[in-house]
């Protein structure tokens, strides 16, 4: 006895499924499910119902397959409402429904996977850059020892000296120590800060962004940029992450410091306040590097989405900030465009 399936069935039958799915009778869309609609942004399926399958599902250039849960399935590119390319897998069954011949065409998006396989990448990539660090810093920390060990020397040799000239070289061998001191915090600094410890310790904020500040400080001197930090002193420690804060706090100036550059302002300056807002901590950060275009300030914390691709700009780093912030400080971060400049504002829960 046969079972008389009407349209109504179909659709609870394919809308019932995960996966974008797409129903074909010769080489034309029948029906599509809710979830492909989703995925191609369409706003019903009577955009897609009627037009040839080959119009939304575009085959690779070389035949490709990738194996996923052990089935093995052709990947190919699908074309979105907007025209853009979206990588995919899918899987072709012929079935029959009131004697008819169809195929019924399964679709997994790639780009979730796509996007976290990318950050994986990067990760692995940073964990790589902490152990040239640490390298470097080994590699260093003998020879900046024995310079600044020849150079307390010589300024001993030099105080018993009355000559004049001589007398005047002190100056500049504290100067040297100085850049010497300074060379092996940094080399510490960044040591510490591509440690994946992921252990949280009480931490002073003002110190944090002076950690932050020293990292960057021979950029911001050689462009010219002037930092001011409006410090509270009577802030608490707050118990969090502290690479990953940094990792935030470094994001929002290095931007800044690409638009310096790009839109060629002159006498750079950038502003960090801190206050407590109820029970969170706000940071503030601001800049008068021309501000973000208002076509696309509401999609920097987008991933993927960067205005550098001249710099090989991964379009990741507002968007690993965002994702830091309310996984790991159950906060938030927002963007908005004041005079002459950008204002970042981090509130962090404490």
């Amino acid at each position: 006895m046969q079972t008389n399936i009407n349209n109504k069935d179909i659709e609870a039958i394919l809308n019932s499924l995960i996966e974008g799915t797409i129903l074909v009778k010769n080489g034309f869309i029948e029906n599509v499910n809710d979830a492909l609609i989703q995925i191609l942004e369409y706003k019903s399926k009577d955009e897609l119902i009627g037009n040839l399958a080959t119009g939304v599902l575009i085959p690779s250039t070389t035949e490709k397959f990738l194996e996923f849960n052990k089935h093995i399935f052709q990947e190919v590119n699908l074309v979105s409402n907007y025209g853009d390319l979206i990588p995919a897998i899918l899987k072709i069954n012929d079935i029959k429904i009131q004697e008819q011949d169809y195929k019924i065409v399964t679709i997994i998006d790639l780009r979730e996977f796509r996007e976290k396989d990318t950050l994986l990448f990067k990760q692995s990539r940073l964990a790589a850059m902490g152990e040239m660090i640490s390298m470097i810093a080994h590699q260093w920390r003998q020879p900046l020892s024995a310079m600044s060990s020849i150079l307390a020397k010589l300024k001993i040799r030099t105080l018993k000296s009355k000559n004049e000239e001589i007398l005047n070289f002190n100056k500049e061998f504290d100067n040297i120590n100085n850049y010497i001191q300074y060379m092996s915090k940094t080399i510490d600094d960044f040591r510490n800060f591509f440690k994946d410890d992921k252990q949280k310790e009480y931490l002073d904020i003002n110190d944090v962004i002076d950690i932050t500040i020293t990292m960057i400080k021979p950029i911001l001197d050689s462009k010219g940029i002037k930092i001011n930090v409006n410090k509270k002193e009577e802030l608490n420690k707050i118990f969090t992450f502290k690479n990953e804060l940094i990792q935030i706090i470094l994001n929002i100036l290095n931007n800044s410091i690409d638009a310096f550059e790009e839109n060629n302002i002159k006498n750079g300056k950038i502003d960090i306040n801190l206050s407590y807002c109820e029970n969170y901590l706000r940071i503030v950060i601001t800049d008068n590097a021309g501000g973000i275009p208002e076509n696309i300030i509401s999609k920097v914390f987008e991933p993927y989405f960067t205005t550098k691709h001249e710099k090989n700009g991964t379009g990741l780093g507002l968007y690993m900030c965002k994702v830091i912030l309310e996984k790991h400080f159950s906060g938030t971060i927002n963007a908005k465009n004041i005079e002459k400049g950008s204002s970042f504002s981090i509130d962090i829960r404490i």
